[in-house]
């Protein structure tokens, strides 16, 4: 009974008075970057989807009618995702740096907000590497310094250099960034952090989706403060190379 009740209020409140999280204002931000990597580096036949948590970027995929397959794999996957409506998912728990695949098994990877978490970057690398066909594509996202703490990070983030060194242990080739997040979303982290432990009792968010997503319309329009978000497109080499 009190399920039906929560699901028919859900349903009552218009859909940017609900509770707002911080990737909703990562996906307004990061998401016309992802679709120009793709013009440069087209998504296609098998995609692995590297971290993916509870599918944010699953929609993002889902538009690409040339991808096959989406495999979508994280230490830790969520029991009912957002992604289930499309056939062409499918879960496996592994860690980036140990995936259960063969070599050459995939024509694009997606990989965001997921390295600065590993210890080990450099058998991250090799392994999204080894997995990749020759000439396939890499969209892949980091924090770059100066980057706001997060406490889940073993490290800040990435500079340009720093992350072409790292995937160039994987045979990579950056051959396309971008960069994302200034002012707006620095500030958007501690203002939600702060009422999502305090108001909220860390179980809720109390602040609206309208909030968050105008905290990220205000960074993605005045471009304030220096950047602390790489998106890099990354190639393999071509084979015979």
């Amino acid at each position: 009974m009190a399920n039906g009740r929560r699901a028919i209020l859900r349903r009552a409140i218009p859909p940017l008075l609900r509770p707002g999280w911080p990737d909703e204002a990562r996906r307004v931000l990061q998401e016309p970057l992802f679709a120009e990597a793709a013009a440069v580096g087209p998504p296609h036949g098998r995609c692995l989807n590297a971290g993916s948590g509870e599918g944010l970027y699953s929609r993002f995929l889902e538009s690409f009618a040339e991808i096959s397959e989406i495999v979508n794999i994280d230490v830790e996957l969520p029991q009912i995702g957002s992604h289930r409506a499309d056939p062409r998912h499918s879960d496996a728990e592994a860690s980036v740096t140990e995936l259960p695949f063969e070599d050459g098994s995939f024509n694009f990877v997606l990989c965001t907000e997921v390295i600065e978490h590993v210890h080990d970057d450099s058998a991250a690398a090799r392994e999204l590497g080894r997995v990749l066909k020759p000439g396939a594509f890499a969209l892949i996202s980091v924090p770059t310094p100066p980057a706001p703490h997060d406490p889940a990070h073993v490290r800040e983030g990435y500079t340009l250099e720093q992350l072409s060194e790292l995937l160039a242990q994987g045979g990579f080739e950056v051959v396309w960034h971008r960069y994302c997040f200034h002012l707006p979303m620095r500030w958007l982290l501690p203002v939600w952090r702060w009422q999502y432990k305090r108001l909220g009792a860390g179980r809720r968010s109390l602040m609206p989706r309208l909030a968050v997503v105008a905290f990220a319309y205000a960074d993605r329009w005045s471009r304030i403060g220096r950047p602390w978000d790489l998106v890099v497109l990354a190639k393999t080499p071509d084979r015979g190379r």
